[in-house]
């Protein structure tokens, strides 16, 4: 796996945030849906949770989408003391082809749970992807411990909303509701959504400036997230003296749970 996918999955693929400062506000109050643990992969050694990763990147300087499909598996490995006496697990996330027949270790990420919220650090990257309490309209700063523009060293973006995703507001919606997926049900879900912000999409003017940026995620009850979709990408016009088209730079990462246990 190459280094940019990894720096991409970490960015989409970690569940919560260690060590940022907590600023949630209500807009609105439902029903109590229970703590963030019950919305994560069950802490256990022997878990796992397999998704099918699809990966929309941008190639020949911009002018071509192309897809390519993973297999992604996070397997809880160990569980551990760490230094504020917490306890702690180990999760290590896998990645094949769609057969599923070679899997190979990406990287390792640790999840501090806690009934108020579930923490992970991987990479040096923090997020705080799940908050207590669980009810409808409840907003948060989930991303207000991120490093200015983590995504300056692969992509060359100037629009500020893929630069300081430190003001990203996180809202729970849809708390308690059921969520079909393919053929399959869940019972009680909570969907996260942390950015939607577009300009010129669909690029209807292709001398103008476009941008997209949108991140949604979707968690079931006693399975943990079932569903991601992130798209953060930029459409660059040609000058007025190029001879070129316009190019993109960005990606789009889609997540859909296959298999867990």
């Amino acid at each position: 796996m190459n280094k940019r996918l990894g720096l991409l999955l970490s960015l989409t693929l970690v569940i919560a945030i260690t060590g940022c400062k907590k600023t949630i506000s209500y807009k609105q109050t439902s029903d109590f849906e229970g703590d963030p643990t019950d919305y994560f992969l069950t802490l256990q050694v022997g878990k796992y949770a397999t998704y099918r990763l699809d990966s929309l990147n941008f190639y020949y300087y911009g002018q071509l989408d192309t897809i390519t499909s993973y297999l992604a598996k996070d397997s809880v490995e160990s569980s551990f003391t760490d230094g504020s006496n917490h306890q702690a697990w180990l999760v290590t996330r896998y990645l094949s082809d769609l057969s599923g027949s070679n899997w190979e270790a990406s990287q390792t990420y640790t999840v501090t749970p806690s009934l108020q919220q579930v923490w992970v650090a991987e990479n040096n990257l923090r997020f705080l992807k799940l908050a207590s309490p669980i009810t409808e309209g409840l907003t948060w700063a989930g991303n207000s411990a991120l490093p200015y523009a983590p995504f300056q060293d692969f992509f060359d973006f100037s629009d500020d909303s893929h630069l300081s995703l430190g003001d990203w507001t996180y809202t729970y919606q849809k708390v308690g509701l059921p969520y079909t997926l393919g053929t399959t049900k869940y019972d009680s879900t909570v969907t996260v959504l942390q950015a939607n912000d577009s300009i010129n999409v669909p690029i209807l003017d292709p001398k103008s400036f476009g941008s997209k940026t949108y991140w949604i995620e979707t968690y079931a009850k006693h399975i943990g997230l079932v569903y991601r979709h992130t798209a953060i990408w930029e459409y660059q016009p040609p000058t007025p003296n190029q001879t070129q088209s316009g190019y993109k730079i960005g990606f789009e990462i889609t997540m859909t749970l296959t298999d867990h246990n």
